[in-house]
């Protein structure tokens, strides 16, 4: 049997549903720009003589390229300027989800804070499913990034999603940083897997977290965050335990005393991508209802930050 390439085209087989991602229909949409001439692949939502509000960098997840999710216009037609970043599966991006740099990202991240459409002090990270590992890793790293929302997240770094799973590959990072690989939790191939289990994608990485040792050598240092954390799950995550992870990474933000605030929101009846457009796991009333409420918590998010951000007003003498 051939297996698609990456776990969107391997839950294909699983599930017998489309590899490819639904563009969800979009009001009064905000044209992406093509970004030309720089060492990076992207798109950019920004309209012309709109007021300066921080940026926004948005990671698709394993569907690669850049991504067609609704999430991106949502945010750039509320007034946020967004970087629609590709990482793989783009004109001069590696073809798999392996070792990508994250000096490839940090590019990305410079262009946007000097952006003059950008207001001044960080911008915001959002990312999906392998975009949520990325953009939670990404913030460790850099303290202007000034908040981090995670959808369907990951508190560990994963393997990478080869080509081909089958005959197994040598485990590789999904990442890696000054060209080593960043420390990973290999898949756990200790059983047999079976491609016609509708749930074998789920099992997988759910009996790969039972690796203690790599575990604890991959879990993402959120503590290291310098801003609020907002996790988003759907409890019927059909792809990897989102809800699970993201209460381990609120676990440990608790144990490391984080001065930020942090919160994650579950959402009943909802699956990996909190979306009815393109399912994966839930039911459509469920994911509907987690779409709509999950994006008016973003803007509720975005909001705070600018007014925790903002300069505060000075009182004249004689005022």
């Amino acid at each position: 049997m051939k297996i698609y390439c990456g776990l969107w085209g391997l839950l294909a087989v699983t599930c017998g549903v489309s590899p490819s991602l639904k563009a969800e229909p979009a009001k009064n949409p905000v044209a992406p720009i093509p970004v030309t001439g720089q060492p990076f692949v992207a798109d950019f939502y920004h309209t012309e003589g709109s007021p300066k509000k921080m940026g926004i960098l948005f990671l698709g997840g394993s569907e690669g390229g850049i991504s067609v999710l609704g999430t991106p216009r949502f945010l750039a037609t509320n007034g946020y300027p967004v970087l629609c970043l590709a990482y793989f599966k783009a004109e001069g991006l590696p073809d798999s989800l392996e070792m990508v740099p994250l000096e490839y990202c940090d590019k990305a991240i410079a262009w946007l804070e000097a952006n003059e459409a950008i207001q001044p002090g960080g911008i915001v990270v959002v990312g999906g499913s392998k975009g949520a590992e990325l953009a939670l890793l990404l913030a460790t790293r850099h303290p202007d990034i000034a908040g981090v929302i995670a959808i369907a997240p990951s508190s560990v770094v994963w393997q990478g999603l080869p080509k081909k799973f089958w005959p197994a590959p040598p485990a590789r990072s999904s990442w890696s940083l000054l060209q080593n690989p960043v420390p990973f939790v290999p898949y756990d191939r200790s059983r047999w897997f079976n491609p016609f289990d509708k749930l074998a994608v789920y099992k997988l990485y759910q009996r790969s977290l039972t690796q203690k040792e790599a575990v604890e050598k991959a879990t993402i240092e959120v503590e290291k965050i310098h801003g609020p954390v907002l996790l988003l799950s759907g409890n019927e995550d059909a792809l990897w335990p989102s809800a699970e992870m993201g209460d381990a990474i609120c676990d440990r933000l608790k144990e490391k005393g984080f001065s930020y605030k942090y919160e994650h929101v579950k959402y009943k009846g909802a699956g990996h991508t909190l979306s009815e457009y393109s399912m994966l796991g839930g039911t459509p009333e469920g994911n509907k209802q987690a779409r709509i409420e999950s994006r008016n918590k973003m803007l509720e998010f975005l909001q705070a930050i600018e007014h925790s951000s903002a300069p505060a007003e000075v009182n004249q003498p004689g005022s």
